[in-house]
């Protein structure tokens, strides 16, 4: 009889899937994820790549309704397919050798005997190099870089380099800068901070040093950090900055053409409600909860759907501190009128468990509304610090996380191509800003449009 260990192990790829644009991953990265049988996919790997594929997909970081996976689960579950003999793609974003944690988890194959191949993909900062117009070498101006964590903040190294660019300083910034100071560095030196680098709603700041050490705005992650004069040959009006976004709801995309517009695709399919039964008993006790935990904007939006639905409103969570993890959670919630207790801005796997120990979180009793895909390690960290917690499943997890997070602030058109799209997106977004141009397929969908968006 054959035995596990006897049997064909797997064969692993570790792979760059690029800073977040799902047209920079490369063409061998893209050959070999048609062809593996399973995917495990990070933070910064847009659904909209990896929903080309047909492969078992599992997500292994902390998105805003997801499961969370530590490092150690995430070796264990690559050992585990590989071990069934399987083909296993290890996604990351950017590429898995700058701090991608690439190298543990060869460690883990090599001590597992397990083949594998490491295929690299376009790092952040050279993502947010190239869509910002913001050279990180030039003759004359830079002749050297250096790539730098904005974490641990007590370890922040500022290497003797022309240019500086620090990865990952969402919630580290102003220490980051802080310590480039101290070093040394002239208050009138250039700073550029790039948020989404390569993505439609990418975002950039600049000034000196001296001027975003006393900026008070929050950076939301993923962002990255660049110092140095080469800063100064940025502008505003750059090649990606003029392209026009055009959310595109199903149908056929050729009609816009890649010089001229970035293409964001929303896809239509609808969100399922969870087991209502479940649902109303917890919102009958909603007044006996003393913590309303928030992780994402979908969790906001069915809970408050289904306490309406209920016949009550804000008034019964008066006794509640509510806490949300993540701007678009925040945001939604302001739509309900209502302002969080704390909003959290976590910005890797474990960071919300960590904000929230930080923040004394302990002798509560807990709702915390989401998808049926219970985040178990956040349910039991919490318990442990003596809360009393009760995950609340509110929809089908699936959703693709692009429309969770989509931001209409930097959309210029959507294109709806049928009246189940308008429906499906009617679901997440209760209106459409004016400054949107709307573009229908046909008079069909340009009437259920109407119906629900033009009042």
């Amino acid at each position: 009889m054959e035995t596990p260990d006897s049997q064909k192990k797997g064969y692993v790829y570790i792979i760059g899937a690029g800073p977040g644009d799902p047209e920079l991953l490369t063409v061998k990265a893209a050959r070999v994820l048609h062809d593996v049988d399973v995917i495990l996919y990070d933070d910064l790997v847009s659904s909209e790549l990896v929903d080309q594929f047909s492969a078992l997909k599992i997500y292994t970081g902390k998105r805003k309704d997801s499961h969370h996976f530590e490092q150690d689960a995430i070796n264990e579950e690559i050992l585990r397919h590989a071990r069934e003999g399987k083909s296993v793609a290890r996604l990351k974003g950017g590429d898995p050798f700058v701090f991608g944690r690439g190298g543990e988890e060869i460690e883990v194959l090599r001590k597992n005997g397990i083949r594998y191949e490491i295929i690299p993909g376009i790092t952040a900062a050279h993502g947010a190099s190239a869509y910002s117009e913001i050279p990180l070498t030039m003759r004359k101006v830079s002749s050297s870089v250096a790539f730098c964590t904005g974490h641990p903040v007590n370890k922040i190294q500022v290497p003797d380099a022309d240019t500086l660019v620090y990865y990952m300083v969402a919630s580290s910034v102003h220490e980051v800068l802080d310590a480039v100071e101290k070093k040394g560095r002239s208050e009138s030196t250039k700073v550029a901070i790039v948020q989404n680098a390569t993505r439609y709603n990418q975002k950039i700041f600049t000034g000196t040093l001296g001027e975003l050490r006393q900026r008070e705005k929050a950076v939301y992650s993923p962002a990255l950090l660049i110092i140095g004069d080469n800063i100064s040959h940025f502008i505003e009006d750059n090649w990606f900055s003029r392209k026009r976004k055009v959310l595109i709801t199903g149908g056929d995309s050729s009609r816009y053409n890649s010089e001229e517009h970035v293409m964001v695709h929303f896809p239509c399919k609808r969100v399922e409600g969870a087991d209502r039964e479940i649902v109303r008993h917890a919102l009958e006790e909603i007044e006996s909860y003393t913590l309303l935990l928030f992780p994402n904007k979908l969790s906001v939006k069915y809970f408050f759907q289904a306490l309406f639905d209920s016949r009550k409103d804000v008034r019964h969570l008066a006794k509640c501190r509510i806490y949300t993890s993540g701007k678009a959670a925040s945001l939604e919630l302001q739509n309900y009128g209502v302002k969080a207790d704390l909003s959290l801005e976590p910005e890797s796997s474990g960071a919300l468990m960590t904000l929230l120990q930080q923040k004394g979180v302990t002798n509560q009793h807990i709702l915390l509304p989401g998808s049926t895909l219970v985040d178990d390690s956040l349910v039991s960290e919490l318990k442990a610090l003596n809360n009393r917690v009760t995950p609340l499943s509110l929809y089908t997890h699936g959703v693709n996380v692009q429309e969770e997070s989509l931001d209409l602030d930097f959309i210029d058109e959507i294109y709806f191509s049928s009246p189940s799209c308008v429906r499906n997106f009617g679901q997440l977004f209760h209106s459409i800003p004016p400054k949107i141009v709307v573009t229908t397929a046909h008079q069909g969908v340009e009437a259920e449009y109407r119906k629900l968006f033009v009042h």
